[in-house]
């Protein structure tokens, strides 16, 4: 008569002592709560993906009861405007009764993937999320029930509800804007196009150029998201274009990269460059350079995402997913005396 075998459920001590590292080591990844190598994340996370490990779920017996606890997922904390996004989603959750858990996933989907699966497995009631790739949905927990919505950053194939703005759209407003300005020698530094915003921009961008007649599409430089010497690469390129006349840059980081840049190079460059940004920072009265800033309603998508996901936690809402776009302003910036 056989033996019945069982099947070992893996721990998080399992998981340790495969990928070579302490069990500290392996929380701080699932957790976020410290920054570890990258080599030692890739061997835990491969680990994890061939020991199945499940994180242990909390309160199984009270599953069937809301946690009032909702998970955010942001890409980059260091971008003010995610903190911003950040800022507006807790305060309304709070005011609602729910606690807010934060992840960073650093642009990375295998983080993403994790984060999304540790707070499936921690209870979280639903999701606000601002996906790293657009092209690649983010991967749903195995129940495929828990609500999740996306903020900022949309992957269409997903199939979930968006607060955004039409990137495109005021991409092409700034360029229009310069071109009227009699500005002609644009270009665009952004990211990867596989991030939402970025190509969403670039490509508003290059449909403008060529709509006021630059069958070039105007000059653009992708600037590799997890960079460690961005400047340099924009130093480079501006070295290479000394004929531009304007910049318009995807995002705040961006822009303030161009500004050290230009320091390095002399704000002449070799004639003062017109630069755009995306977002609206308050620090940027203080500039000694114009600016024109694209200023998103911040707080609004932070409470239509909050109040789509609310709607879906309810089971309410119409059945095919919903994108919720808002308008965004172009403000000139003067330098400051």
């Amino acid at each position: 008569m056989g033996t019945k075998s069982t099947r070992h459920t893996a721990t998080i001590r399992d998981v340790a002592e495969k990928a070579a590292v302490s069990i500290s080591t392996v929380s701080h990844v699932l957790n976020g709560t410290r920054r570890v190598g990258d080599a030692a994340r890739g061997r835990i996370l491969d680990a994890i993906a061939e020991l199945d490990y499940r994180p242990n779920q909390l309160a199984r017996g009270l599953r069937g009861a809301e946690t009032a606890t909702l998970g955010l997922i942001i890409s980059d904390i260091r971008e003010e405007f995610f903190s911003e996004i950040t800022k507006a989603i807790e305060s309304a959750a709070n005011e609602r009764g729910y606690a807010v858990v934060l992840c960073d996933s650093e642009e990375d989907v295998d983080k993403e993937a994790l984060y999304i699966e540790t707070l499936a497995a921690k209870g979280v009631d639903g999701i606000i999320i601002a996906p790293v790739d657009s092209g690649v949905p983010p991967k749903r927990p195995r129940d495929g029930r828990l609500p999740i919505v996306q903020i900022d950053r949309r992957c269409p194939a997903a199939g979930l509800d968006f607060a955004g703005i039409d990137n495109r759209k005021h991409a092409a407003a700034v360029v229009r804007h310069f071109h009227s300005t009699g500005l002609r020698a644009l270009g665009f530094i952004g990211h990867e196009d596989s991030i939402w915003t970025m190509g969403e921009r670039a490509e508003g961008f290059s449909l403008a150029m060529r709509e006021l007649g630059h069958e070039d599409g105007g000059r653009r430089l992708v600037l590799a998201s997890r960079s460690d010497n961005p400047k340099t690469v924009v130093r480079r390129w501006l070295m290479a274009n000394l004929d531009l006349e304007s910049l318009v840059c995807g995002n705040a980081n961006i822009f303030f990269t161009v500004l050290e840049a230009l320091d390095e190079v002399g704000m002449a460059f070799p004639r003062p460059l017109a630069l755009a940004a995306f977002d609206d920072l308050e620090c940027f009265r203080f500039l000694r350079h114009q600016v024109v800033a694209i200023r998103q309603p911040i707080e609004r998508m932070g409470l239509a995402a909050l109040d789509m996901l609310m709607q879906r936690m309810k089971g309410e809402g119409p059945q095919g997913p919903r994108d919720m776009i808002f308008p965004a302003r172009l403000m000139v910036r003067e330098a400051a005396p």
